[in-house]
């Protein structure tokens, strides 16, 4: 049910995919200040119960008010995002507002600094096609978790049950989409930072190749990847409530006249491809069920959609094809490499909470600012460290120059042995579980840490993956054996028990897929999620949009990591305007 205090108008506001928004406001139903203010209120629900955002843009309504003069005066909106409300994760620079990386430290230094001294260019890239950012997203600390907290804003919860985490390091985003506070928002993805919230959140998001999204400022200057950084790159992405959300998002983004294509001279001048979106025919698509790099294996709702969707495809005309890249490029062969990529993430000894030494920066937020020290270790990055270590307790970095090109040349063969037996196979796309199970409590998200895997692989072969919803977890699930329960267990005891914890009394929590391509190709990716999207929600009724009706329990966790608590949404203190 709606929360009383709403308005019909709003409801009806906050259930419009972009282009009726955008025809609403051209037809003269509605204004893009009274777009704004609907979804204003919103946020503000969502925010009390979620702990989702950051700051608010203060020049939003201003900008709305020039977006509905612009429309009366030239008879033309001012871009295919006109008047469109959006958010931003934490890390974006938008002038004057801080980032923090959800550092307490770079909190405090940007407040006494005046935030960032310019827009990044993806900021730049949306404002230039009418979107209308009004607030900032919390993430995690430095981006290095699947969680949803950090020590300068704590945890993030999930507006379908905010006892649970929305997933990470893109917490904000998720919450704020999956609730209907935002119609779109920008994250980014580094090891599932994207789609891990997208799946937790029962929304669509997406990965593109690492560049091909600007991480730049407005002149060009790199805010995250820092030169000479060729490892495992982070890359910029969206979350929408639907696919084709996320192709006007990225239509605009990727305009030949976008900001992104013409200042930040990382990203390709790759414009976006209208004609393959465009095409029909039958789309040739791998698939696995559990295998593959998903761990541990699906429980029972993640076998079920993904089964369904196969089926539903095939019966679409498709031409459905097994695929197991693990019988390509087998995990053991791959795990140690990849841990090495990402071990520069979790330097820090987690578990001693030991800090890094402090080191003045220059003016406002640069690259160097994700090096700044970790004031406070959270619980979930302590977790990811200890998961990732190896034996002997460290972290499998390279010690020497010739070691680590030896990893990189071993995971660039590595990428091209997949890519070989990918075109040999004639596949279009490969479908496969975005998770294993449902968004956990945020009390075990520490435990879960080698789950990221599922997501991080293809980070780890930099090829675009999206995540699209395919369902939500039933009684009947609930009632089967995930096999991770069979004795012996096929993965450690610890994350055994977390995982079935995470299980319990899940039902209702969505479940996704993903849709992983071959580089560059991001709109083969699109196409087929639109498509995944067209065949399934017909025949799967839990998949009818309803972000907009969910009312979250207002809930704080009392410290960082540990199991939220019912609160009185007056005692929570507003953002301030």
């Amino acid at each position: 049910m709606a929360n009383p205090s709403s308005t019909e108008k709003d409801m009806r506001l906050l259930s419009l995919p972009i282009t009726h928004l955008i025809a609403a406001q051209v037809r003269g139903d509605v204004t893009a200040v009274e777009i704004v203010e609907c979804y204003l209120r919103r946020a503000e629900q969502i925010h009390t119960a979620t702990n989702c955002f950051t700051c608010w843009v203060p020049e939003a309504l201003e900008e709305a008010i020039a977006a509905d003069q612009f429309l009366r005066d030239n008879g033309k909106t001012l871009g295919c995002l006109h008047g469109i409300p959006c958010t931003i994760k934490d890390h974006y620079a938008m002038k004057g507002l801080p980032v923090t990386m959800g550092l307490k430290t770079l909190r405090d230094r940007m407040k006494a600094s005046g935030g960032a001294h310019l827009d990044s260019v993806a900021v730049l890239a949306l404002r230039a096609e009418g979107a209308i950012p009004i607030a900032k997203t919390n993430m995690t600390q430095h981006g290095d978790t699947w969680g949803g907290g950090n020590p300068a804003y704590g945890d993030t919860l999930n507006p379908w049950n905010t006892l649970r985490t929305p997933g990470g390091s893109s917490s904000g985003e998720g919450a704020a989409v999956g609730s209907s506070a935002s119609v779109f928002g920008i994250g980014s993805d580094v090891g599932g930072s994207v789609r891990c919230p997208a799946a937790f959140s029962g929304v669509a998001g997406l990965k593109p190749t690492a560049q091909r999204f600007s991480f730049g400022w407005g002149d060009g200057r790199t805010i995250l990847n820092k030169p000479g950084d060729y490892g495992v790159m982070a890359t910029g992405g969206p979350l929408a409530k639907t696919v084709d959300d996320l192709v006007q998002v990225l239509k605009a983004c990727w305009s030949r006249t976008s900001p992104m294509l013409n200042i930040d001279t990382r990203v390709p001048r790759i414009p976006f491809d209208e004609q393959t979106l465009a095409t029909t025919g039958p789309l040739t698509i791998g698939y696995h069920v559990g295998g593959g790099y998903t761990h541990p294996s699906p429980c029972p709702s993640t076998v079920r959609c993904v089964e369904r969707a196969i089926g539903a495809l095939r019966d679409a005309g498709h031409h459905l094809v097994p695929f197991d890249p693990n019988e390509v490029v087998p995990w053991a062969e791959l795990h140690p490499i990849l841990l090495a990529e990402y071990g520069h993430g979790i330097r820090p000894d987690a578990d001693n909470k030991a800090k890094a030494p402090k080191q003045e920066r220059e003016g406002s937020y640069s690259s160097k600012s994700t090096d700044t020290a970790i004031d406070e270790i959270h619980p979930d990055l302590a977790g990811m460290a200890k998961a990732s270590r190896g034996p002997g307790g460290l972290l499998p970095v390279a010690t020497s120059t010739a070691e680590h090109h030896a990893i990189i040349a071993r995971r660039d063969q590595q990428r091209d042995m997949l890519s070989r037996h990918w075109r040999a196979s004639g596949l279009d796309v490969l479908i496969c579980a975005a998770w294993a199970f449902p968004a956990p409590p945020v009390e075990e998200v520490r435990n879960l840490a080698p789950a990221v895997w599922t997501t991080q692989a293809w980070n780890y072969f930099d090829v675009p993956a999206g995540v699209v919803p395919a369902g939500r977890v039933t009684d009947d699930d609930l009632g089967q054996t995930w096999d991770i329960e069979m004795d012996p267990p096929s993965v450690e005891p610890e994350l055994r028990d977390a995982c079935l914890r995470s299980r319990e009394d899940s039902r209702g929590m969505p479940i996704a897929l993903q849709i992983v391509g071959q580089p560059w190709r991001e709109e083969m990716v699109l196409r087929a999620m639109l498509e995944v999207e067209r065949v399934v929600t017909p025949i799967a009724e839990e998949l009818v949009a309803n972000h907009h009706l969910l009312e979250p329990v207002a809930r704080r966790s009392p410290a960082m990591g540990e199991k939220p608590l019912a609160v009185k949404p007056n005692d929570i203190e507003p953002l301030a305007r």
